[in-house]
């Protein structure tokens, strides 16, 4: 079979982009932590540890008493004291794919990565971020398309103001996707408990 019949479909791949295996590569390997709602007295806790080659996300996203609504919990990486991480070039890819699974069907979840910050963005928000709904009770993966994203989020909710597919200047940028530096799995907006596990994120369809 000819090169030139094959699909380009067939030629995308997978790149993994982090990874919480005790044997996997440096380069996919992060220091994660916890960060809560420190806002108006926001109540919210929440526990971040590598364990047993997964990431346990675990808490309560709580009710802001101040605000009369729910605060946020996150698992962190490349923000500690202002320091970035390095992250594998993903720029290639069509999207993530976040192999996981949720203990309940909790609609909070998102994920986010980066440092970008629109003009007349939420003062504190920054960084690309998009809803993640992992499935419940077993691990699989989820796939969220790169234009699934914006960086154009509500601060207090979370939730997209102005999309990537409304207007291109919201989508991630190649800069960020060839080094993301930090990454963060929220889970806001919504109250509740909740348990998280995640082996690993990769980018999908990478040329």
């Amino acid at each position: 079979m000819s090169l030139s019949i094959i699909s380009l479909a067939s030629l995308a791949s997978d790149i993994l982009l982090v990874s919480f295996a005790s044997d996997a590569k440096k380069d996919v390997t992060h220091q994660w932590s916890a960060m809560n709602d420190p806002v108006m007295g926001g109540q919210s806790t929440s526990r971040v540890a590598v364990e047993g080659n997964v990431l346990n996300f675990t808490g309560t996203c709580a009710i802001v008493p101040a605000l009369k609504a729910p605060g946020f919990i996150t698992a962190v990486t490349g923000n500690r004291q202002g320091v970035p991480e390095n992250f594998v070039d993903v720029s290639s890819c069509t999207g993530l794919s976040v192999l996981a699974q949720a203990d309940s069907d909790y609609k909070g979840f998102r994920i986010s990565f980066g440092t970008a910050h629109p003009a007349g963005g939420f003062r504190y928000s920054s960084g690309y971020k998009a809803d993640l709904h992992p499935t419940v009770g077993q691990f699989g993966p989820v796939q969220i398309p790169f234009n699934g994203f914006t960086d154009f989020w509500d601060g207090a909710t979370g939730d997209p103001i102005h999309t990537c597919a409304e207007n291109s200047t919201y989508c991630p940028d190649t800069q960020t996707l060839t080094n993301m530096k930090t990454m963060s799995i929220w889970a806001e907006g919504y109250e509740g408990d909740i348990h998280l596990q995640v082996q690993s994120i990769s980018g999908y369809g990478c040329k």
